[in-house]
């Protein structure tokens, strides 16, 4: 079969499947207060706070002091059937410049866990309209993809910087270098029956951004350690982020050179079922006090700026409660899961 045909045949099949409403999660407790405040996790910063701002799918703020991060945010949510047939799709800027908080255009890097559309596409608007100095950070297909229309001196390719396996991967600090990262080499789980969809590299630059969801080839996908340092630049709260599900080793940590503990773990909900040990091998190895579910809320037309004021839905074809279930099973006594609603507000405050 011709590769534009079984493409077609794909797509129709997950036209198919994923046709039916959102999953409901009006019976979850999905965290939307202003701010969290997470207890007995102090910081040695001084004054400092961590604030974490999660903005939807994979995207989140870390604003720690004066200095911030974050990781990919996607706002714009392309209908299912322009994703899969596949359409036209682009960015949405108006709802861009509507829902992007002022306070996170101040971020010095935007990690990149992987290429898809939904991680990836709003982030060249965003870093010509409202983030003219940020630096992008990702895989090589990354980098080849948005290079079409930001300077490649604000692109940073993670290759040759990402932990493999055991193998003890390098830091990258910010200008201050008081939050300093670490890409892991992952992988992104199969998007349903096994068979994973929108994958591929890109080995050249490319001159102008991809126009469908297939387009925007997933590359390498990448986990990352973040870590917030004190004024002797050693490591006082480290978090485990992922994007995507991932089959174990893949994005597990690497034997590190500190003795430092994973504090929290922001977990990927999007396509868990299709891999066998997710999210238990990552819990079992980082072991934290806190649990972030992200990933979890439908983004298939879900998002407009006429319809911010309606609940989220879950992301189709995943049940949120076996995940929750899972978590249950394999956390440590006393960790805390956390299901957080779009733009709420968690704080790591020093006791």
């Amino acid at each position: 079969m011709k590769a534009g045909v079984l493409r077609v045949v794909i797509s129709g099949a997950i036209v198919g499947l994923l046709s039916g409403c959102a999953t409901s999660v009006d019976h979850l407790l999905v965290d939307d207060v202003a701010l969290r405040d997470i207890n007995n996790q102090a910081l040695v910063s001084g004054d400092k706070t961590l604030d974490i701002q999660y903005l939807g799918v994979g995207g989140y703020l870390f604003q720690y002091g004066n200095d911030s991060i974050m990781t990919a945010p996607s706002f714009t949510n392309p209908s299912l059937v322009n994703v899969t047939l596949p359409l036209p799709i682009e960015a949405d800027t108006k709802l861009i410049d509507k829902l992007l908080p002022d306070h996170a255009k101040q971020a010095e890097f935007i990690l990149v866990g992987h290429a898809h559309y939904d991680h990836l596409m709003d982030v060249p608007y965003i870093m010509q309209k409202h983030m003219p100095t940020a630096t992008a950070v990702g895989s090589t297909t990354m980098t080849n993809i948005v290079t079409a229309v930001i300077d490649d001196e604000r692109l940073l390719d993670i290759t040759d910087y990402a932990a493999v396996g055991e193998q003890v991967g390098k830091w990258v600090y910010n200008r201050s270098r008081s939050i300093r990262f670490m890409p892991i080499k992952s992988d992104h789980a199969p998007h349903f029956m096994g068979i994973k969809v929108m994958s591929g590299i890109y080995e050249e630059a490319l001159t102008e951004l991809p126009s469908t969801a297939y387009g925007w080839k997933e590359g390498q996908t990448y986990a990352y350690i973040i870590d917030f340092l004190d004024k002797q630049q050693n490591p006082t709260y480290r978090i485990h982020y992922q994007d995507a599900a991932s089959n174990s080793p893949d994005g597990l940590m690497p034997v590190m050179d500190d003795s430092k503990a994973v504090d929290m773990a922001i977990l990927c909900v999007a396509a868990f079922h299709q891999v066998d040990d997710y999210p238990e091998a990552i819990l079992q190895q980082t072991k934290p006090n806190t649990i972030v579910l992200g990933h979890w809320e439908d983004f298939f037309d879900n998002n407009s700026v006429d319809n911010q004021n309606k609940p989220a839905k879950g992301v189709r074809m995943t049940n949120i409660d076996d995940f929750i279930q899972r978590v249950d099973v394999v956390k440590i006594e006393g960790a805390t899961p956390l299901l957080p609603a779009p733009f709420s507000w968690l704080q790591i405050y020093a006791n």
